[in-house]
């Protein structure tokens, strides 16, 4: 029995994440740019290589889940004005291969 409910569990599992991906008129192409909003609260700055980590929320527009990911700046000025563990907005571009933040607050 308890077998019977583990093969369940774990094909329901399955399913749910089949279902979750992406479909193929979702896919992303190459070249075209997404953007989304999002908040978060900055982990670390990195002002040599231009990237700034951040734990952040979902952001449905770009179908990421809530995490933490270090993110290049696109305008290097941004980084002054952070510190680690301040809450910021951002607006963040992905163009099919990778994303960049477009706006920090």
């Amino acid at each position: 029995m308890k077998k019977l409910l583990v093969l369940m569990l774990i094909a329901a599992f399955a399913g749910f994440a089949w279902f979750s991906l992406p479909g193929l008129d979702q896919a992303q192409a190459p070249g075209a740019l997404q953007t989304a909003s999002g908040t978060g609260v900055v982990q670390r700055i990195d002002k040599e290589q231009g990237m700034v980590t951040i734990q952040h929320g979902p952001l449905p527009a770009l179908n990421m889940m809530a995490m933490t990911m270090s993110y290049p700046v696109r305008d290097n000025s941004h980084l002054g004005m952070l510190e680690p563990m301040q809450k910021v907005e951002f607006r963040i571009a992905y163009d099919g291969k990778d994303y960049v933040i477009t706006e920090i607050k």
